[in-house]
C-alpha cells in the first residue's frame, strides 16, 4: 500500500494579518466611524436641542462569545430634560400613537452600506499587504 505524507506551513499560504483578530476589530472600527457619521447626520434633521444627534457614539469593538467581531453605534446619554436619547430615536424612527414614524436610522445605514464596506476593505487592504 502506498503512503503519502507531507507538511506545510499554513502561515506561508494565509496572508500575514489574516488570522489576527485585531484586523477584524480595526475593520469594524472603520465601519463604525462611517455609520456614526451617517446616523448622526440623519439625526441632526430632527434637531430640537441637538443632544440626540451629538449622542451617536461607537462602542469599543469586541470579539463576542461566538468569535465574531462586533461593534455597535448607539445613542448615549440624556438631553437637558433627562430624556434618554435612544428613547427619542426609537420614537422618531418607529413613531408613537400620536406621532407618525419618521425613519432615519435604517435609511442612514442602508445609504452608507457601500461606504462602510469601502472603509472596512481599505483597512483590510492596508494590513494584508
Amino acid at each position: 500500500m502506498a503512503e503519502l505524507s507531507f507538511s506545510m506551513d499554513i502561515n506561508s499560504i494565509i496572508p500575514k494579518g489574516l488570522n489576527d483578530e485585531n484586523l477584524a476589530l480595526e475593520m469594524i472600527k472603520a465601519g463604525q466611524k462611517v455609520m456614526q457619521s451617517s446616523i448622526g447626520s440623519a439625526a441632526s434633521k430632527h434637531r430640537k436641542t441637538g443632544s440626540m444627534a451629538s449622542s451617536v457614539k461607537c462602542s469599543k469593538p469586541i470579539i463576542n462569545r461566538s468569535g465574531d467581531a462586533v461593534g455597535r453605534v448607539k445613542f448615549y446619554g440624556k438631553d437637558k430634560n433627562g430624556m434618554l436619547n435612544w428613547y427619542k430615536a426609537i420614537w422618531i424612527e418607529y413613531g408613537t400613537r400620536h406621532q407618525s414614524a419618521q425613519p432615519f436610522v435604517r435609511p442612514a445605514i442602508r445609504g452608507a452600506e457601500g461606504s462602510i464596506k469601502a472603509a472596512m476593505e481599505r483597512v483590510f487592504n492596508e494590513k494584508v499587504k
